[in-house]
């Protein structure tokens, strides 16, 4: 039985990005990668000097988010929204968008 996909809204980005997914034109990332990117995280994150106390409101969906995704990332969900702000304040803070752009770039120069 095949498995009824979600219904969600997705951008034309996004449509080409699950279809190339879906034939095999991604790969996952192996596990001694992805186990290295976190642990630098939560090394980054905890080797900082945190001097400065923040109470901030957030709407509880954009938390929720967050949550899952540090969840999937394996690190605590408040060492991650760290992490965004110092990305962020130091200019690290890359959009895909942005990298996807270049990827075309230069995806179009090889092949030309």
């Amino acid at each position: 039985m095949k498995k009824k996909k979600p219904n969600f809204k997705l951008s034309a980005e996004e449509k080409k990005m699950e279809s190339e997914i879906e034939n095999g034109d991604w790969t996952p990332a192996a596990d001694k990668e992805i186990n290295r990117i976190r642990s630098q995280m939560v090394d980054a994150a905890q080797s900082r000097s945190k001097d400065a106390r923040v109470n901030l409101r957030l709407n509880s969906d954009d938390v929720e988010k967050l949550r899952l995704k540090a969840e999937r990332e394996g690190v605590p969900y408040q060492t991650l929204i760290g992490s965004i702000l110092h990305k962020y304040a130091t200019d690290q803070l890359i959009e895909e968008k942005a990298v996807e752009a270049v990827m075309r770039k230069l995806g179009k120069k090889a092949a030309g």
